[in-house]
């Protein structure tokens, strides 16, 4: 991965969202990405994308020493920068990689996304109830 022109392709105030949590800032994301990236990332074979003005799908494959990881990056560009992606893949596959520090992370990264998610969808369905 060409960690430079990542640096400088991300917004400042980039936002990403993944079964490892939410990270939001640049600086925040490339500290917590790259050395996971360095270790399990060794090729990434772009598949399929799927573009409509500023977004864009990118379904890829990510070649670890333990396999593929089928993944997909919904991708959000603002003023030529990337602003925003949401990446859906195989969680028990990448955890299959992982040291278990960075399992514990994880872990208490999933569990707090999770949590976060259900108080929301019970609170939209019990809004949705009233209306």
């Amino acid at each position: 991965m060409d960690m430079e022109w990542l640096k400088g392709s991300l917004a400042p105030d980039f936002v990403h969202i993944s079964p490892f949590g939410r990270l939001e800032g640049r600086d925040a994301y490339l500290r917590t990405v790259v050395p996971m990236a360095r270790k399990s990332v060794q090729e990434l074979t772009i598949k399929h994308v799927i573009a409509s003005g500023n977004q864009a799908a990118v379904w890829f494959e990510n070649r670890t020493p333990e396999g593929v990881i089928p993944s997909c990056d919904w991708v959000r560009v603002e003023d030529g920068l990337i602003k925003e992606i949401q990446s859906v893949y195989d969680s028990a596959k990448v955890h299959e990689i992982l040291s278990s520090d960075e399992q514990d992370l994880h872990s208490a990264l999933l569990s707090a996304v999770y949590d976060g998610f259900m108080s929301r969808a019970f609170c939209e369905l019990a809004d949705h109830g009233r209306g």
